[in-house]
């Protein structure tokens, strides 16, 4: 391959060729020129070896009517309309010095905020003025797992004509329509719920994406039922440390807590097995559930340098190296993040009532150890009889069984719940839990009048965060007050 010349970034995007691009010239040959002027080894310019491209969009097609004879504002957008909703968007222009088709990043929030909060929380505005283009929309309590974004679903929540996904696809050919995007260069991120959209988005538009960052995002039930390979794409998986835990939700749904770090490690794994998906992730040192540039770390100069690197066609799944990031409060690598932290419970194996002591382990293998789960299910796990640190003491869940289980109709339950437990199949994430969700769903169908049935429906409802996995449960004894 002929060497690649050598051109500063600086004029695409605000600095001059940062050190990630040495990977870029590792990847792609070398280039002819000496160095930056800055003293840096000399790097390729992206912009050479793909040169920015201008996404073909038309706002009388593309655009819903309120945006198709007037411009988006920078600031607050309303009326978007998309899926028989009315939406909203913050959008974060660049400075007009930068001219040219421009980098887009689009920018999911979290719970309890809008696009706006998110942006001004992430400091975004440093994409902006690195030449990006930023629009955030906000969500709209769509999703059903969790109510903010559209983008976890169970086998019995069908993923068809979401509403969230259809606004991403409106939004990002009408913004294109009035102000020159990239083609090359289309990038999205989010926090906490936003990255769970994140990670939903990415798994159904790398054709159309260059990458993403997933900032303690859940992966879990994000999933398309059939996965397929996804296209060449740069994603960067990051999270607080081992503190990254949050507590709190919106009005129909709470959570007493959730640690990221497992999701963190689930999303690493899977990006990192893609063969086309350059994988990097990055953790605070214990900064809790943040952006990291929430903390001054310098880390978003940091992100926009690796998005830049890697526009479309430069994914850099082989061979793709880092800088030291901006600051020590900050750790990335290249290497998948592989969770290490599990728990093991062990349940008493004799009980008066043949089958508690299965349901129990079943309980302590899918809930227990499961360090997503285990924390939002710990209340739930207490009263079902566990104690101790992490729950990990399950002494106390055989006799709470048999005070439970009652009523004639508990034989046959307990029958059930046995063969549910003899052939689960526990693991990590929300998917290694639904085997016990999956026992109380079938064996506690139509059993109103089951004293065990009635006892852990009563408990599990009680989380919220539970409602929308257990509809025998609601059906059974209704919904709290």
């Amino acid at each position: 391959m002929k060497p690649v010349r050598c051109s500063p970034i600086a004029r695409h995007a605000g600095a001059r060729a940062p050190a990630v691009l040495v990977a870029v010239l590792a990847a792609h040959g070398g280039c002819s020129g000496g160095d930056d002027g800055g003293g840096a080894p000399a790097a390729p310019d992206p912009y050479v070896l793909v040169p920015a491209e201008k996404l073909a969009a038309d706002p009388a097609k593309d655009c819903p009517q309120s945006f198709a004879s007037a411009a988006p504002l920078a600031g607050n957008n309303e009326g978007y309309e998309a899926a028989g909703q009315s939406r909203g968007f913050w959008l974060i222009l660049p400075p007009a010095t930068f001219a040219g088709p421009r980098p887009l990043f689009v920018a999911f929030n979290g719970t309890d905020e809008d696009g706006q909060e998110f942006s001004e929380r992430a400091k975004l505005a440093d994409f902006a003025a690195r030449g990006f283009v930023v629009v955030a929309p906000s969500s709209n309590g769509n999703g059903t797992a969790w109510p903010v974004w559209d983008a976890m679903h169970t086998q019995s929540q069908p993923d068809k004509d979401n509403p969230d996904l259809a606004y991403f696809d409106s939004l990002v050919p009408c913004i294109a329509a009035h102000f020159s995007v990239d083609k090359h260069r289309i990038y999205i991120g989010g926090h906490s719920a936003g990255g769970i959209m994140t990670n939903y988005v990415l798994q159904r538009r790398s054709e159309l994406l260059a990458g993403g960052i997933v900032a303690s995002g859940v992966f879990s039930l994000t999933s398309l039922p059939e996965p397929q390979p996804l296209d060449p794409m740069i994603v960067l998986v990051t999270w607080g440390g081992d503190n990254d835990e949050y507590s709190g939700g919106t009005s129909e749904v709470k959570v007493p807590a959730i640690n990221f770090v497992e999701q963190a490690s689930i999303a690493s794994v899977f990006y990192d097995k893609q063969a086309a998906v350059g994988q990097a992730d990055c953790h605070g040192a214990n900064q809790g559930h943040i952006w990291l540039e929430e903390k001054n770390t310098g880390m978003n100069g940091w992100m926009v340098d690796l998005l830049l690197a890697h526009p479309k066609g430069l994914a850099g799944s082989e061979g793709l190296t880092l800088p030291v990031p901006p600051s020590p409060k900050v750790s990335c690598t290249t290497e998948p993040f592989v969770f290490t932290g599990g728990l093991t419970v062990e349940c008493p194996t004799t009980t008066k009532k043949p089958g508690c002591e299965k349901i129990c382990q079943l309980y302590a293998d899918c809930a227990a150890e499961n360090a997503t789960v285990g924390s939002i299910l710990e209340p739930q796990l207490t009263k079902l009889g566990f104690s101790g640190k992490d729950n990990t003491d399950c002494s106390g869940c055989v006799p709470h069984c048999e005070a439970a289980a009652t009523e004639p109709a508990d034989a046959e339950v307990l029958s059930c719940m046995t063969k549910q437990a003899e052939e689960a199949l526990c693991g990590p994430g929300i998917d290694g839990a639904l085997p016990a969700i999956d026992a109380i769903n079938v064996c506690c169908e139509g059993q109103k009048d089951s004293g065990l049935c009635v006892d852990v429906c009563t408990i599990m409802l009680e989380n919220s965060a539970t409602e929308s996995f257990l509809p025998t449960c609601v059906a059974l004894v209704g919904k709290p007050k």
